[in-house]
């Protein structure tokens, strides 16, 4: 039974720290900017709402990006997503039409998190990639062709009170467990 209980509480203590953080998802679509028009250069400021700014990039629709056919794309300069806050990792849906790209994250002192080479030249390529540890910011470049990121999802740093959460969880355990091995 007792073991029962302290299971119990250490199920709490996690279930606390695992679920006070959420994530954020940008579709970059004309709801999130209605002041976007396709083919227009993005100012960086659109999306600072959702806690990033983006530069070197353009907003577009296109039919061939069936996640929603909106999005942002580059082509040839390399577009760049900074974000206010540093996250716990970051999934792009990606569109590459006819030709080469690269995407890649940084950390904050701009050290590369991993990459991702697409070759769309025998036909257009979409997918989703994700990209761990303490992203600061993604950078894309498309050298032919348009290489594009329709949604971007950024995992949330968990809040100070989602560690007290944790903390005093593992301090009731620590008081269970003393407690047990007082009255055996």
């Amino acid at each position: 039974m007792k073991s029962k209980i302290l299971m119990s509480l250490l199920a709490l203590s996690f279930a606390g720290f695992t679920t006070a953080a959420s994530a954020t998802t940008i579709y970059f679509n004309d709801t999130e900017c209605p002041t976007c028009s396709s083919g227009s250069n993005v100012v960086g400021n659109e999306w600072s709402s959702f806690g990033i700014s983006v530069s070197n990039a353009y907003w577009y629709i296109d039919d061939r990006d069936t996640f929603d056919t909106m999005g942002l794309a580059v082509s040839p300069a390399p577009g760049i997503i900074t974000l206010s806050s540093v996250s716990n990792g970051a999934t792009i849906d990606y569109v590459v039409i006819s030709g080469r790209s690269i995407y890649e994250a940084f950390d904050s002192a701009h050290v590369s998190l991993g990459s991702l080479a697409v070759d769309a030249s025998s036909g257009d390529v979409l997918g989703t990639h994700s990209f761990l540890g303490a992203v600061a910011s993604i950078e894309w470049t498309g050298d032919t062709g348009t290489a594009g990121i329709s949604t971007l999802t950024i995992s949330a740093v968990p809040e100070p009170e989602t560690y007290a959460m944790l903390l005093a969880g593992l301090g009731l355990l620590g008081f269970a467990a003393r407690r047990r091995q007082q009255n055996a």
